[in-house]
């Protein structure tokens, strides 16, 4: 066999057994976690998250905590995740949050390690329909009630004697109230909907 044969020879089987070494390694790149977030709709948790493009593990462990320090396994994504060649997207539900409580959430994408530590607060809403936080109203306070929707509500505070002190609307499942110019005192309050139909009842003392 012509040297020159031989060489061209080896120069293919080092270009191959090279394209097989970065291949592997290519494959093998620890994952890089993509954005990762969460958001709450009617009690649950849903955390949503990416791995670029170039990045793979085995099986991604889904943990959460209720004091950021003490975590528990809730769900598992089996399998190989992320891929080389895109970015790939990834969700998971938490049916079951601890409310009234900051769940904190983190991810273990094989044997790479975790992922940062993010957290969302639930508020569980009492079989009155709302939850006031802090309760007694010392400065500012959150009156929370169901508005899965985003419709127009509106909050009537007033006195004993039906006398109103103020009104509040929001599109949102809580109203922030303050009590800095509020006397100490129990107050009465209703949440109507846009059609004045009454919603919610309740009142809630002002202590300073």
């Amino acid at each position: 066999m012509h040297i020159q044969s031989m060489k061209k020879i080896i120069a293919v089987n080092l270009f191959i057994f090279f394209l097989i070494i970065g291949s592997n390694s290519f494959a093998q790149q620890s994952p890089v976690l993509g954005n990762f977030y969460l958001f709450e709709s009617n009690a649950k948790i849903y955390l949503n998250w990416s791995i670029v493009s170039g990045s793979t593990c085995n099986g991604i462990k889904i943990f959460r905590s209720i004091d950021s320090t003490n975590f528990y396994e809730i769900g598992k994504i089996e399998g190989i995740c992320g891929n080389i060649y895109s970015e790939q997207f990834y969700n998971f539900i938490d049916d079951n949050p601890v409310k009234n409580k900051c769940n904190f959430y983190k991810l273990e994408l094989g044997n790479s390690g975790s992922s940062e530590i993010i957290s969302i607060e639930i508020i569980g809403i009492e079989k009155n329909g709302f939850q006031l936080r802090p309760n007694p109203i010392v400065r500012n306070a959150k009156l929370y009630f169901d508005n899965v929707g985003h419709e127009q509500n509106k909050l009537v505070v007033f006195k004993n004697d039906g006398t109103i002190v103020f009104e509040l609307t929001t599109r949102e499942s809580f109203f922030d109230i303050s009590g800095q110019n509020l006397s100490s005192a129990l107050y009465l309050f209703y949440i109507s909907a846009i059609n004045n139909s009454i919603k919610v009842k309740g009142e809630f003392l002002v202590s300073h």
